[in-house]
């Protein structure tokens, strides 16, 4: 197939503010590309230039970056203007069997669904309308733009909670499929389960980080049993200061270790050898993190707040319940050997390259019922 990918925001930025990178191959719709460019298509991934790294690298596929325009208007964080898809999407029009795009609510997938009616899909990951100037553009966008001039368009949500909000607003909407993992290799001597837990996210107040450390620390408590376990925390933010001031004052120096940003391999090597995964946050969409750890064989223990926690519960990866605390720590200690294997059974849905299968088999599907 031939299929373009538009996904101006390559990453989502921190407050708005769009940091300089020097690659964007380790973001999860390149690898999303790269999976269709391994199956035999021919792709091509469209992007805001405001997210293009410091200096130019190649690519095994083609990546266009367009200029972003009425940025006070259209803020490139939440909500980018690229005035040149609409000539260049004209210019594939008798090229292109397949273009995907990042949510509803854009004006890239308006162009799109403009264009190509009956060739566009929409991967949408929100679940609520956006919050900012109190929804109400949000709302006046799925009630009329949606409505009146997208309703050709297929749109494969990416969790149950996505499908069950643009169901509201739109026609023509299939199963769920989340985001795809990129994995490594493993090597020969990791995969087996040590003494640890470990929680991966930016040391932000909405990952609620202080909240998990907490927790571990009233298991070690609670659990003697279990006093030789460590909590690793990978990730790094404006938090570290303050953290590293809540682990002195609990006196778990030895047992809570601040790991800082880690490589992939590095940060899959720890996945592996953890008996699980925590995760607390206040906010959330999809996780890609969850879907990390269960494709290593590693279950999670969540609140519920990530839209793919539904994923944990259904299918007993781990622990998905709001209030988790350190009963459930040792229980999915105690029934590791449990979720391990269920995780290893599910691991093979949510590679990157099954999920951009799937994308491609649910279009046709739809596109055999028009």
């Amino acid at each position: 197939m031939r299929i373009i990918v538009i996904n101006p925001i390559l990453f989502t930025p921190e407050k708005g503010v769009i940091p300089r990178v020097k690659t964007i191959k380790d973001t999860m719709i390149y690898d999303l590309c790269l999976a269709y460019y391994r199956a035999g298509h021919t792709v091509t991934l469209v992007a805001a230039r405001d997210y293009a790294p410091k200096q130019r690298e190649k690519y095994e596929f083609e990546v266009v970056f367009l200029e972003t325009r009425w940025s006070r208007l259209f803020k490139p964080s939440l909500i980018p203007f690229m005035p040149g898809l609409w000539h260049f999407l004209k210019s594939r029009r008798q090229c292109v069997d397949m273009v995907l795009t990042s949510e509803t609510f854009s004006v890239s997938s308006l162009m799109a669904a403009r264009i190509f009616p009956g060739k566009t899909a929409i991967w949408q990951e929100l679940g609520s309308h956006n919050r900012k100037m109190k929804k109400i553009p949000s709302r006046v966008w799925y009630n009329v733009v949606a409505r009146l001039f997208m309703r050709k368009v297929w749109v494969i949500p990416r969790s149950y909670v996505s499908q069950r909000f643009i169901k509201q607003y739109m026609p023509r909407v299939g199963e769920p499929i989340g985001h795809g993992v990129k994995l490594v290799p493993a090597s020969a001597d990791n995969g087996v389960k040590k003494p640890q837990f470990l929680t991966v996210g930016q040391l932000i107040p909405r990952k609620n980080i202080g909240s998990i450390m907490a927790k571990f620390d009233a298991f070690l408590s609670n659990y003697p049993q279990y006093g030789n376990y460590v909590l690793y925390i990978a990730g790094d933010g404006v938090l570290r200061d303050d953290y590293t001031r809540q682990i002195a004052e609990m006196g778990r120096q030895q047992q809570i270790i601040l790991l800082g940003k880690l490589s992939h391999e590095e940060l899959f090597r720890y996945y592996r050898e953890s008996k699980a995964s925590l995760f607390d946050s206040f906010r959330e969409n999809n996780m890609l993190s969850l879907m990390e750890s269960i494709s290593l064989s590693t279950p999670v223990i969540t609140n519920k707040v990530p839209f793919n926690s539904n994923e944990v519960e259904e299918n007993q990866l781990g622990i998905a319940r709001d209030g988790w605390n350190e009963v459930d720590m040792a229980r999915v200690i105690e029934q590791n050997d449990f979720y391990v294997e269920n995780c290893k059974h599910y691991a093979s849905l949510i590679t990157v390259d099954a999920v951009a299968g799937r994308i491609i088999e649910s279009f046709e599907e739809a596109s055999r019922k028009k």
